[in-house]
This record gives C-alpha cells, sequence and structure tokens, in this order.
C-alpha cells in the first residue's frame, strides 16, 4: 500500500495517509498497535481475520474529475460508515490509468474486542451507503457507477483487483457481466432472456426448480449477485405485458371500425 511507485501524488508531490484510531508515522509502529488490539478480542479462532484489505476504484473515464482531496473525502466516509471503531489506514494509488484507494482494517474494533467482519447484507448496506454518497457530492463520477448508474459501486475483491492488475484482462465476472446485460438489452421478457444466456454460450444452474445463475469459467455466478434482482426481471414482463395490451387496444379499435363499416 504504501510503496511509493503505485502511490497516487499531485504535481506538488503531494499525497495523504488517513490513520484511523492509529498514531505514529510508519509500519513498524502501526503494527505493533494492530498487534496490540488483537489481545482485546473476545473470541479467539484460528481462522481469525487479523486485517481486511478493502478497494474503493473509480473508472478510468472519471480519471479528469478525480483528486487527492476528493479521495480523501471518499475514504473518510466510507470509514465512518462501514465502522469509525475500527483501526484503518487508507492511501490512494494510481497505475494503468486507475485511480484507486487501499483501505487497511483492522478484524476487530479499537480496544473494545468486537469483530469488525460484515455479514453479506451489511457490505451491501455499506455499498449502497458510500455510493447514495459519491453521487450526491460527486455526481461528475458518474462513470464510476458500476450497473449503468443504477447499482452499487465498484468495490472489488483484492483477488478479482490484483487479477486484472497482473495480466491486464476482464475478470470472469466482468465477462460474464458484459454477456448478461446484452442479453437483458436484446430480451422482450424474462423468459427471452434465459433463452438468451444459450446463444452467449452461458449454462444455467437452479436452486428448489428456479433458474438462479450461470456457469462460467468453472464458477457459479448468482444473477441477483450481479444486479439482475427479481425487480430488474419483472420490468422484463412489464415491458411485453405493454406491448400485448397495445396489441389488444389496437385490434379492438379494427373490430369498432370493422363493425361501424357494417352498421353503415
Amino acid at each position: 500500500m504504501l510503496h511509493k511507485k503505485e502511490r497516487m501524488f499531485d504535481e506538488t508531490g503531494r499525497s495523504f495517509i488517513i490513520t484511523h484510531n492509529i498514531v505514529g508515522k510508519n509500519i513498524n509502529e502501526w503494527e505493533v498497535q494492530f498487534k496490540e488490539n488483537e489481545t482485546y478480542r473476545k473470541q479467539k479462532r484460528k481462522d481469525s481475520v487479523f486485517v481486511n484489505h478493502d478497494i474503493i476504484s473509480f473508472h478510468k473515464k472519471d480519471s479528469k474529475n478525480i483528486s487527492l482531496e476528493k479521495m480523501e473525502d471518499m475514504a473518510r466516509e466510507y470509514i465512518k460508515i462501514r465502522n469509525p471503531k475500527g483501526m484503518y489506514i487508507a492511501v490512494p494509488h494510481f497505475d494503468k490509468e486507475h485511480y484507486h484507494i487501499h483501505i487497511c482494517t483492522s478484524g476487530i474494533e479499537y480496544h473494545t474486542g468486537k469483530s469488525l467482519n460484515l455479514l453479506k447484507s451489511e457490505l451491501v448496506n455499506v455499498k449502497k451507503r458510500i455510493q447514495d454518497y459519491q453521487m450526491e457530492k460527486y455526481p461528475e463520477l458518474s462513470n464510476s457507477i458500476v450497473q449503468h448508474g443504477k447499482k452499487e459501486k465498484s468495490l472489488h475483491t483484492e483477488k478479482e483487483y490484483q487479477y486484472k492488475q497482473r495480466t491486464g484482462r476482464e475478470t470472469n465476472k466482468e465477462q460474464v457481466l458484459k454477456m448478461l446485460n446484452a442479453c437483458y438489452e436484446k430480451a422482450i421478457s424474462k423468459e427471452d432472456f434465459f433463452f438468451k444466456f444459450k446463444e452467449c454460450g452461458l449454462s444455467t444452474y437452479n436452486r428448489n426448480g428456479i433458474l438462479t445463475g450461470v456457469l462460467f469459467a468453472n464458477r457459479k455466478f448468482r444473477l441477483s449477485r450481479l444486479g439482475f434482482t427479481k425487480e430488474k426481471l419483472l420490468e422484463l414482463d412489464k415491458e411485453i405485458n405493454k406491448i400485448k395490451e397495445l396489441r389488444e387496444i389496437r385490434s379492438k379499435r379494427k373490430e369498432n371500425q370493422r363493425e361501424r363499416g357494417i352498421n353503415k
């Protein structure tokens, strides 16, 4: 995180390092504090998470609107939303035209011993709140909102992020999303959307008899987690219902016109 080669600096050589509930100016001092805080852990297990690594990333199309001030503000807001009782270190990075913030988070709250790990539902809420904050305060960063500006912010897992930086290739998730978005744009109904999976070469899997997700590169991808919720899929059926209603109205109009012609 602190390697100068990838850290972001402005034209004057300025950057920022956010240290929340941590004092000192170097890694050694911070390491001692993280370890000392672990002594307060209430539930100790062999697989306890001591440190979390979160990344807030911004689309390269927003590069002209990104600044250190905005990135620092977003990082501080993220800490406030996630849990201000934790220990955090946040640093801005820039490489391959890609702006992002690395955030190192303690596994437990500061001196309370309570876990700082989030359930999936809690993480979704954090993403939604930080995105809402960004959309309200920095609407010029519109390209950094995923799912065509409607859904969650682009917070990648460390594994996905490192893979993309190392190879320059899209992750499996990004490839699947591209195919699903293309299917959705062309689909005229929910069933047609599912049918178009086959045209893209995607296999599907069911749970309790309901189509739940797609298979790609020997991995399962749940539709709801990719943004294709029940509500979004229902939108497709609403469109086809509108078309049916219009056809019925036109058909009735023609019948009425024919009846008027006969009566005359």
